[in-house]
């Protein structure tokens, strides 16, 4: 240890000292924002990733043109609605039933699965696709529709009798 009297030598001037100990301050300002923008990053980024979700059931939004995305269930009201006559499409449970297992249960030898045609979920979408594209569209009663539901976007429906 140094003498208690003991001064650095004249030829460290005092700045120089102040400088080291400003560097390390500096550096250690220059540490804490590089922290602080680091968590602000992994904030946006943790924010941005669940800020519309809803918990664990939240699925992605389906383009809506994307038709072999929706369920069978979903194509087969579209068919039914506009009236459509198109076949069910196939599931598990019929290529079960195609399956060499399946050929030898009562299902499938049933005379009523054997009057059923079916088709492939894609060729279904693309048949429905193809329908909903074609169907012609009333410019002036949807933006009328949009408008009004613009419009009326937060008020309930109320009959008035003046």
């Amino acid at each position: 240890m140094p003498p208690r009297n003991y001064k650095e030598s004249a030829s460290e001037p005092e700045s120089t000292r102040n400088n080291n100990s400003s560097n390390v301050a500096s550096s250690s300002k220059t540490s804490q924002k590089a922290k602080n923008q680091a968590a602000l990053q992994a904030q946006q980024m943790f924010l941005s990733k669940h800020i519309n979700s809803n918990g664990p059931n939240d699925k992605p939004k389906v383009h809506p043109l994307d038709f072999e995305s929706f369920d069978d269930s979903t194509l087969m009201r579209y068919s039914e609605k506009y009236g459509l006559n198109v076949p069910i499409p196939e599931s598990v449970n019929f290529d079960i039933l195609n399956s060499e297992i399946g050929k030898k249960t009562y299902s499938k030898r049933s005379k009523s699965r054997q009057n059923i045609n079916r088709v492939s979920k894609p060729e279904l979408a693309a048949h429905l696709k193809n329908h909903f594209m074609s169907l012609p569209s009333k410019e002036n009663e949807i933006i009328t529709g949009f408008l009004y539901k613009l419009k009326h976007e937060d008020s309930e429906f109320r009959l008035k009798f003046n």
